[in-house]
C-alpha cells in the first residue's frame, strides 16, 4: 500500500522562505523512487500554496493548515500552535507514511518529543534550523530566549528519541553529535542541504558598483558595521535588502520590492553581498547567503563557522571570509574593482553543480526516506 508523505510547514506564511521550500518540494517530486512510495501531501498555509509555483502545486496534494506568522514572536502561543499541527499529524500516522516538519521552536520540539514518547511514531522528522544555536551559546540566557529552550530541548531529549533530526549542512550534524554524543548520532541525525536553484537573472548590475545586506537587521548581522561603510566607501553604493523593501542607506531613501521575485531580483543587481556577522551561524546556514549563491553574487563574510564552511567548499571566488570587521572595507573595495565579465557565469556553474543543487537535495531525501 503506498504510504503518505506529510510535508508539513508550520512556520511560515506568504513568501517567506519560498524559495527554498519550492526547492525542497522540488526534489521531492523529481524522484521517482519517493514518488512511487508516497503520495505527497502539503500542509502549508493558504498563503504559501499560493505563492508556490503551479508546476510544483500540481504534483502534491495540498492541504491547508494553520499557521501563526513568524514575524509574531510569541513564544507561547506560536509554540503551542506549531505544536497542534504538527500533533494532529502525528495521531493520523499510519506505519507507511512519513512526516517531513520543515520548521519549529525548540519549544514545540519539546512538546513534540513528550508527545511522541506515548504514541511511539516512527517516520517523524524535524528538520532543524538557526534556533538551535542556543545550544552552544556561553553566555546564560533568559528562560525567554529562543536559546535556552534550545538547550533545554537538547538536554531533556531522550537517548532513545524516535524522533529523527535533519541538518542542513555537514559541518552542523558534527557539531551536534559532538554537542551530545550520548542523544545524537550517525543514525538519528540526517543531511539534507537547503536547496538553491541558479537564477539567470537579465536584471543589469546596478551604477555605480552595488553592495548588498540581505535579510532582517538583527543584532547578531552586525547591521550597524555594514550602514558605516558607505561614509568609508563613498563611490559605491549601499543598499539593504529584506522585509519587503529596499533601503538605499547612503541616500536614506526606501522602495518596496516589486512583487514575489523582487527580493532575487535585487540581489541580481548587486556585486557584492556583505555579511559582517559577529555572532551565531555555528550550527545553522544563512538563508540569505544561499540566496545570493542563487544569482551568483560574490560573497564577503565575517569567518563565522557557516561562511568559513561555505568558502571552504565553493573558494574565495564565491565567498570569500575575512577575520575582522575592520578588513571588510578594504577587501571590499577589491573585489569591486576586479569584478570580471564572467565571474557571475562561473558561480552560477558551481553552485548548479554543488551538494545544494536540486538534484543533490534529492538523493539525500532518497537516502533519508527510501530504505536501502
Amino acid at each position: 500500500m503506498m504510504g503518505k508523505l506529510y510535508f508539513l510547514e508550520p512556520s511560515k506564511v506568504g513568501v517567506q522562505h519560498i524559495y527554498l521550500l519550492e526547492g525542497y518540494l522540488r526534489a521531492l517530486t523529481a524522484s521517482p523512487q519517493i514518488s512511487d512510495r508516497f503520495q505527497i501531501v502539503l500542509c502549508t498555509s493558504k498563503s504559501t500554496a499560493r505563492n508556490l509555483s503551479t508546476e510544483v502545486l500540481a504534483k502534491v496534494t495540498p492541504k491547508p493548515v494553520f499557521v501563526m506568522n513568524p514575524e509574531k514572536r510569541r513564544l507561547v502561543l506560536k509554540s503551542l500552535v506549531e505544536f497542534y499541527v504538527v500533533f494532529r499529524r502525528m495521531l493520523a500516522l499510519r506505519p507507511q507514511d512519513v512526516l517531513l516538519v520543515t520548521c519549529v521552536f525548540p519549544t514545540s520540539l519539546i512538546l513534540i518529543e513528550w508527545a511522541n514518547r506515548l504514541l511511539r511514531r516512527r517516520g517523524v522528522h524535524v528538520v532543524l534550523h538557526g534556533d538551535i544555536e542556543g545550544i552552544f551559546a556561553s553566555s546564560r540566557q533568559s528562560w525567554l530566549s529562543i536559546g535556552f529552550w534550545a538547550k533545554t530541548w537538547l538536554r531533556l531529549r531522550r537517548p532513545g528519541s524516535r524522533i529523527s533530526l535533519v541538518v542542513l549542512d555537514d559541518f552542523i550534524k558534527r557539531r551536534l553529535i559532538d554537542a551530545a554524543p550520548q542523544k545524537l548520532n550517525d543514525a538519528n541525525i540526517f543531511v539534507v542541504q537547503l536547496p538553491v536553484t541558479p537564477v539567470n537573472s537579465e536584471q543589469a548590475l546596478a551604477v555605480p558598483p552595488t553592495v548588498g545586506f540581505l535579510g532582517y537587521r538583527t543584532q547578531i548581522k552586525s547591521f550597524e558595521a555594514f550602514a558605516g561603510l558607505p561614509g568609508l566607501l563613498p563611490a559605491f553604493r549601499f543598499v539593504a535588502i529584506g522585509g519587503g523593501k529596499i533601503e538605499d542607506i547612503g541616500a536614506g531613501t526606501s522602495e518596496p520590492l516589486a512583487g514575489k521575485d523582487g527580493y532575487l531580483a535585487e540581489i541580481a543587481r548587486c556585486s557584492v553581498a556583505c555579511f559582517p556577522y559577529t555572532a551565531g551561524y555555528t550550527a545553522s546556514l544563512s538563508a540569505s547567503a544561499l540566496d545570493a549563491l542563487s544569482t551568483g553574487v560574490q560573497i564577503l563574510a565575517l569567518d563565522r563557522p557557516c561562511f568559513a564552511e561555505l568558502s571552504a567548499y565553493f573558494g574565495d571566488d564565491v565567498v570569500q571570509v575575512v577575520s575582522r570587521v575592520e578588513d571588510i572595507p578594504q577587501v571590499l573595495s577589491r573585489l569591486l574593482q576586479n569584478q570580471g565579465a564572467g565571474d557571475r557565469s562561473r558561480r552560477l556553474q558551481k553552485v548548479a553543480g554543488s551538494k545544494f543543487a536540486v538534484s543533490a537535495v534529492q538523493r539525500s531525501f532518497e537516502r533519508m526516506l527510501v530504505p536501502g
